[in-house]
């Protein structure tokens, strides 16, 4: 009866509101116990962390491809090459950030320290999750745009940046341009400038999007990042998401790691 009343009040209730926060309380808590209230209180290290975000001159014309990584180094190698190999953008003006949020894992860390084109790694001195690690990496951006990658998605065609930050220039609606992946994309809608809309939630496959509307929506919520953080475009306005192509289109990327050693997106 508990979950036939639950599944009943989530498909009326926003995602992000009170009584939304209220709903998922429980589950919140089995989950994180007691450090669910700690991370609120870190959650102002974490604006004074991004605060020169706002002030920031970006690059322009730069991209900074920044990869989150949580000690999976088998998958974390695979998303790497793949971008190294199908990335297509100028590389003067591609710079490679990273963070790794999994201490135990001294083979994953022994792998980043052996490469040599991150201008900036970031390794946690303890597992704090994506809120923090994103808002953490992203403070480090330089640049205009940002190409957003977890360490378990393999990029499988050539990804044409160029024709990226030209659909999202010329569509100031767009929150962030994906790539295509082999998910389901509910109720997009297939535009004819290049990309399809999707409007259930600011994503966390592969994507691009501008630094200059991130600082200005930042930081990320500690905790249920995507859906609270997706709640705060939507009440601000920002309802929708770009998927770069068509809908029919082969994808350009695929997400080659289930298990988790920690819990990237909740």
């Amino acid at each position: 009866m508990y979950l036939k009343i639950k599944k009943f009040l989530k498909k009326r209730i926003k995602t992000g509101g009170l009584l939304w926060h209220l709903l998922v309380f429980p589950q919140r808590f089995q989950r994180h116990r007691f450090r669910i209230f700690k991370g609120y209180w870190e959650a102002r290290e974490t604006k004074e962390m991004i605060a020169p975000l706002k002030t920031r001159e970006f690059l322009k014309e730069h991209v900074s491809i920044v990869i989150q990584s949580a000690g999976r180094g088998e998958y974390l190698k695979r998303t790497i090459e793949a971008l190294r190999k199908y990335f297509d953008y100028d590389p003067t003006k591609t710079h490679w950030l990273i963070i790794d949020d999994y201490p135990d894992s001294k083979e994953t860390r022994d792998y980043i320290k052996s490469l040599d084109f991150f201008e900036k790694v970031i390794l946690n001195e303890k597992n704090r999750g994506i809120g923090y690690s994103i808002n953490r990496i992203f403070a480090g951006v330089h640049t205009e745009f940002i190409f957003y990658c977890q360490e378990d998605f393999e990029i499988l065609q050539s990804v044409p940046i160029q024709r990226m930050i030209d659909i999202l220039r010329g569509n100031s609606h767009l929150s962030q341009l994906m790539i295509k992946g082999t998910k389901e994309y509910v109720g997009a809608l297939q535009t004819d400038r290049g990309y399809f809309e999707y409007y259930r939630m600011f994503g966390f496959w592969p994507y691009l999007a501008s630094m200059n509307f991130l600082r200005e929506h930042l930081p990320f919520p500690f905790y249920f990042t995507a859906p609270e953080f997706t709640f705060r475009l939507h009440k601000k306005g920002w309802s929708t998401a770009g998927v770069l192509g068509n809908k029919n289109d082969s994808p350009l990327v695929r997400h080659i790691g289930e298990e988790r050693k920690v819990f990237v997106v909740k």
